[in-house]
């Protein structure tokens, strides 16, 4: 093979492109025609010409001609011996000569395009030896190398090689032809539209080249006491919020819009020091310390603890689905452990287990022989066994030796509790542990022709286990002290008691127990929606032209009025539901959702409380209780593609662009987001959906979600898409997931450096960019909670840098008695280009979403 050629050898020089005669065409029209000379300048420059006379003569004729005065030969040729370039450019008679050269002065615009394409041309090859430069000099930054070459080629297809210090008269003059377009049109907008009139009214929408913060308090300082549990969806882990947040674990069970429990992930895990909380218990026994700004979720929306009353009922989840791989437990492990647990005895020199159900022993004794072949039982009384080693010799007894590495050997009965890995079991291995449990330590019996199951201890926190057990299978259950050494779990619910019999059921004498259930029937107290409901159901029900009698007959009910009966049952909401194609009552409706009544709430003093971030349905379930954390930028982008046609393009580095695009599909077709992944579609949901896809197919949004992009990368893909599709909108979500441009001593610097890039990124596109961002705790400690610029997150270089700060703020959050509920205060700080001030939103609750509050004029 031949060996390459120096690429000195390869390009020897050569006459860069150009078209004299087409220049002199150009020149020529101008000075004939004023017409022509309004057409060439919105096409060439001064240094679009090749010969520099050319473009000193183009450049006199724009002088001359911005001063009012005609632009004929004579009075150029004057200027330019003004100037002292007269006889630079061939004096008069090449000024004369140029008039010669054209043919009509309609053709200027063709000749111009003919001048422009070769100076394009020149510019390619100017941009060529550049990179080809960069790559010579060995940069020790790659990537940067790269980012700057994709500059320069970025920069020769949008003519950006010009001179970027322009005199004043031409930008006076596009200024006064943009502010008569502005006039024909009657508009208010000059920028791009928010989609909040109120906002517009301040900004004249999202202004070109401008760097937009929008900042908000992960989760505006409400939070739970660092002693709450919650639960990890993909390990099973069930441990305090604290150890959440120092494993910072990235997956938490939280409600979705649609009223279904699911893992949702987090992006955030907050600290908030020490606060004062208070404990809330429900009818069910599950109980929660929080501050008292802490909203939870009633019928009505949601509502800060303050705000909530005895008697108020609150949402919780019916289940909480979790269960680890079981690779530590073996079925055999499983039940040993909860024979031990509910009728072991553990304070002695050898563990024992009391039953008198023969089935029951038989099984224990075949448990410990398959898992513990080196140990044996022997009978004290004919119904206590001891576990003893078959061989006597120091630590021969391996079923005590387990005991103890599970830390209950030695405990006595109101001391007991779940060790920590039996959140780890799988189902099956679950399942049969609880039945094993509850077979020992539990009945079910028959009461008013009804299933009851109970189970009691003498330890609370076992019997708490057990209730949070249960929930895993979505079994609604009763915790409730009877003695002061009795602890009872109570299942009165029918549908849990149907689970229980279907998924758990019993071992031994109980298992014959067998009760029929009475279909479509629940219990009295149980199941039931709150009242407050009833105001939701009329209104929909009058929209919908029915009457409630009429509503109560297509239910299929017998009443003729369903008012006259407060109690409504959700299995009757999901009816009323269907009759009136309300998501909102079917959200409310859900299984997965239980409507439980408070019964106390009481100071427990200052506590180390902690926070999360869960993007997804904004709440979390704590305790088995679920407690809230709405991002008006996909609203922004959602207006700004669907109603402008603008091309938004969302950077997301928290959420997939699948999720993204979910949320968008079940926020335009008004359909609960979990059906649509489950595919759990109507026939109406699917008109709903074709129709919702039909807008947003034709919406210009694009989205990107990767993780670790870099503004270097997050750039090049911005100018790509403004070459092929063009841009209206960049939209940044959110700023303290990005990584700087290079490493830096402090993350302080290193966000300077960001944003000081997402600026230059905005002129650089000439498009708005919109970005995200956090505050800090220092908002916390004032009285009055509104942000300030001061409360930016890592950097005062944000304050420097963005055109336009707007902060999120809702008074209820901090005042429950705040004259504002369900509104929001956007916070406009800093407005480089405009006023300051603020602006009121709508705050939808149920929905965690903004809108304009509607006004009435008098």
């Amino acid at each position: 093979m031949a060996q390459r050629a120096p690429l000195e050898a390869v390009r020897p020089n050569r006459i860069p492109p150009h078209n004299i005669d087409a220049e002199q065409s150009v020149l020529g029209a101008m000075l004939e025609s004023r017409d022509a000379i309004l057409n060439v300048v919105e096409i060439l420059g001064a240094k679009d010409f090749y010969k520099p006379a050319h473009g000193m003569i183009f450049e006199t004729i724009v002088e001359v001609i911005s001063k009012g005065e005609p632009a004929d030969p004579v009075t150029v040729a004057d200027e330019l011996a003004r100037k002292g370039a007269l006889e630079k450019i061939g004096g008069k008679p090449y000024i004369l000569g140029l008039l010669e050269a054209y043919p009509t002065a309609s053709s200027a615009s063709r000749y111009a395009h003919i001048v422009e394409e070769h100076a394009l041309l020149r510019r390619l090859i100017e941009a060529g030896n550049r990179v080809q430069e960069i790559g010579f000099e060995m940069p020790e930054n790659v990537d940067e190398a790269v980012d700057e070459a994709e500059s320069v080629i970025y920069q020769v297809a949008d003519r950006r090689l010009r001179d970027d210090m322009q005199p004043i008269r031409p930008l006076l003059t596009k200024t006064m032809e943009d502010l008569e377009t502005l006039a024909e049109l009657g508009e208010d907008v000059t920028g791009l539209a928010s989609g909040f009139g109120d906002l517009d009214h301040f900004t004249l929408g999202f202004q070109p080249s401008t760097l937009v913060i929008i900042a908000a308090r992960p989760a505006m300082g409400k939070c739970v006491s660092s002693r709450c549990l919650v639960v990890d969806p993909v390990h099973g882990d069930r441990i305090t919020i604290e150890e959440f947040v120092r494993r910072r674990r990235l997956s938490i069970h939280a409600l979705t819009a649609g009223g279904y429990v699911e893992p949702s992930t987090v992006t955030d895990w907050i600290p908030n020091g020490e606060r004062e909380c208070f404990r809330l218990t429900t009818r069910t026994g599950r109980s929660i310390e929080a501050t008292s700004n802490h909203p939870f979720l009633m019928a009505t929306g949601w509502a800060p603890l303050d705000y909530l009353k005895v008697g108020d009922r609150i949402a919780i989840p019916r289940r909480v689905e979790a269960f680890g791989s079981g690779e530590e437990w073996t079925r055999e492990e499983a039940r040993l452990l909860a024979y031990f647990i509910a009728e072991g005895g553990l304070t002695g020199n050898n563990p024992a287990f009391t039953n008198i159900d023969s089935v029951v022993i038989a099984d224990f004794k075949r448990c410990i022989e398959v898992a513990f072949p080196t140990c044996t039982t022997s009978t004290s009384g004919n119904i206590t066994f001891r576990v003893k080693a078959k061989k006597q010799k120091r630590d021969g007894n391996t079923v005590r030796t387990w005991l103890r590495e599970l830390k209950l050997m030695g405990k006595k009965a109101e001391h007991k509790s779940f060790p920590d890995s039996v959140w780890r079991m799988d189902r099956k291995q679950l399942a049969d542990f609880l039945r094993t449990l509850f077979s020992c330590d539990g009945t079910i019996y028959s009461m008013n022709g009804y299933a009851r199951i109970e189970f009691a201890v003498a330890s609370e926190q076992l019997a708490e286990d057990v209730r949070h057990a249960l929930t895993r299978f979505g079994i609604v259950a009763k915790l409730w002290r009877k003695t002061d050494r009795c602890w009872r779990v109570e299942i009165t619910d029918t549908p849990s008691v149907d689970i229980y019999q279907q998924h758990i059921g019993w071992i031994g004498e109980k298992a014959q127990r067998v009760y029929k259930f009475r279909e479509g029937r629940h219990h009295s107290q149980q199941g039931q929606v709150p009242g407050e409901i009833w105001g939701l159901i009329k209104k929909l029900t009058a929209e919908a032209g029915l009457s409630l009698s009429e509503l109560s007959r297509r239910a299929g009910e017998n009443s003729s009025n369903p008012h006259t009966n407060r109690r409504i049952a959700q299995w009757r909401l999901a009816k009323y539901a269907e009759v009136l194609d309300s998501d909102e009552l079917r959200t409310l409706a859900n299984d997965d959702i239980y409507w439980d009544e408070i019964v106390s709430i009481e100071p427990v003093g200052q506590r180390e409380v902690y926070d999360l971030t869960v993007p997804e349905g904004s709440n979390f379930v704590a305790n088995d209780i679920i407690v809230h954390n709405s991002s008006l930028l996909n609203d922004f982008a959602l207006h700004a593609a669907l109603k402008k046609n603008q091309p938004v393009v969302l950077f997301s580095l928290e959420m997939g662009r699948q999720e993204l695009t979910q949320r968008f599909l079940a926020s335009e077709a008004k359909i609960d987001s979990q059906k649509i992944r489950r595919g759990a579609l109507q026939e109406q949901d699917w008109q709903r959906l074709s129709s919702a896809v039909g807008r947003l197919a034709e919406a210009p949004i694009f989205i990107d979600d990767s993780p670790n992009i870099t503004l270097m990368e997050m750039r090049a893909k911005c100018r790509r898409l403004k070459a092929k599709s063009g841009l209206g909108m960049v939209i940044v979500d959110y700023l303290q997931l990005m990584q700087g441009p290079r490493k830096t001593e402090n993350r302080q610097q290193e966000v300077s450096e960001i944003s000081r890039a997402l600026k230059i990124m905005a002129r650089e596109l000439e498009v708005p960019v919109l970005c995200a961002s956090q505050l800090n705790r220092g908002v916390e400690f004032r009285s009055d909670k509104r942000p300030m610029l001061g409360d930016l997150r890592e950097s005062g270089a944000l304050e420097q840098d963005a055109d336009l700060v707007m902060f999120i703020y809702r008074d209820e959050v901090y005042n429950p008695d705040s004259d504002a509920k369900g509104e929001a205060e956007l916070i406009i700080s800093k407005h480089r280009n405009g006023p300051t001030g603020i602006v009121r939103l709508a705050f939808m609750n149920q929905y965690t979403k903004f809108a304009s509050i509607a006004r009435t004029h008098s």
